[in-house]
């Protein structure tokens, strides 16, 4: 490879790896890890093409409202975007779930947003965060919903998956691990999110035509806190007893797990959750979780990103859903 630009130290800086590991890539060498290796390749080529088109940097915020091991998760979606997705820069702001107040989330989208070439957002059904969407929309800031639905904001479109299928999924699988007989499931659910609501009316629907035998028990509303969803969980056990199932739609997975080891409980409770972060994996690991229904986060950040670039050049797009992702312990890596 000859070029004077990028340079091996542009390289690295965006890889996030050592100028050391760029030239062993560069010079195909042994002994460097695939994920390095994929790193450096994606950086050279971004570098490569911003370089010979001269592309205009397109600025795009992301404005994620979730439970901790999701945001995380997006953290890690968004850089990897950052270091391969040509002409783009995105920025991400984040706040938990058990912490959000809705106002000044609002108003960090509608200050902030109105700097950026275009709008990524995460976040629950409320009046002040449609009604900071819609000034951006207005103000011709392409706005892409992901993961949960914000229709009412009239945001430019939504990527993720179809809820309401995914919930679906969640009870044939429940359905078809219980044996045909009564037993109660307990649904776990946090904030007014669409996603969460679409998941439930799914789940429900399915239970009802196909295993009516099987009794959704009262919900249990967590703040997606370990400590707090583990103590609310636990309040249920000890109240109801330990249920066959457990369908979480919303985050806490790891306090929902630790009430459930500390429990005494001689049947093993089926429990399926959603979103394969580092903490979900761990208890499909452990066998703690039996399923996580999830989706490809790095890909739906790409996603977002084409139709914002196609909504600024005039083009709109109307995205399908994304994949719905099943995850076991066999296959969460």
């Amino acid at each position: 490879m000859s070029w004077k630009k990028p340079t091996i130290v542009e390289i690295a800086k965006l890889a996030g790896v050592g100028t050391a590991s760029v030239d062993r890539v560069l010079n195909n060498r042994k002994g460097v890890k695939e994920k390095t290796r994929k790193s450096v390749m994606d950086a050279i080529q971004k570098l490569q093409i911003e370089y010979s088109t001269a592309k205009k940097q397109i600025n795009i915020y992301l404005f994620c409202e979730s439970g901790e091991t999701f945001n995380e998760a997006m953290k890690q979606a968004v850089l990897a975007a950052n270091k391969s997705y040509p002409g783009v820069v995105v920025s991400d702001f984040y706040v938990n779930t058990s912490e959000l107040e809705p106002t000044t989330f609002a108003k960090l989208i509608s200050e902030k947003g109105c700097d950026a070439a275009g709008v990524m957002v995460i976040a629950r059904e409320h009046p002040y965060i449609n009604n900071a969407i819609r000034k951006l929309v207005k103000a011709n800031i392409p706005v892409v919903c992901l993961t949960t639905d914000l229709p009412s904001s009239r945001r430019t479109a939504y990527i993720g998956n179809d809820q309401y299928a995914a919930g679906c999924v969640a009870a044939q699988l429940i359905g078809q691990m219980l044996p045909d007989k009564p037993a109660n499931i307990l649904l776990i659910v946090s904030a007014s999110f669409w996603s969460q609501q679409d998941r439930e009316m799914g789940f429900r629907r399915v239970l009802r035509t196909e295993y009516p035998y099987l009794k959704l028990e009262e919900r249990v509303i967590s703040d997606e806190t370990i400590e707090m969803t583990k103590e609310q969980v636990l309040a249920y056990f000890n109240l109801r007893g330990c249920p066959a199932a457990i369908y979480n739609v919303a985050g806490g997975n790891r306090g929902i797990a630790d009430a459930l080891s500390q429990f005494s409980n001689d049947a093993k409770t089926i429990f399926v959750g959603h979103e394969l972060t580092e903490t979900s994996r761990s208890l499909l690991e452990e066998s703690i979780l039996d399923y996580v229904i999830s989706h490809d986060f790095e890909q739906e950040v790409r996603q977002a990103i084409e139709v914002i670039e196609n909504k600024l050049s005039g083009i709109n797009i109307d995205p399908s859903p994304s994949k719905i992702l099943l995850h076991t312990k066999y296959n969460s890596r």
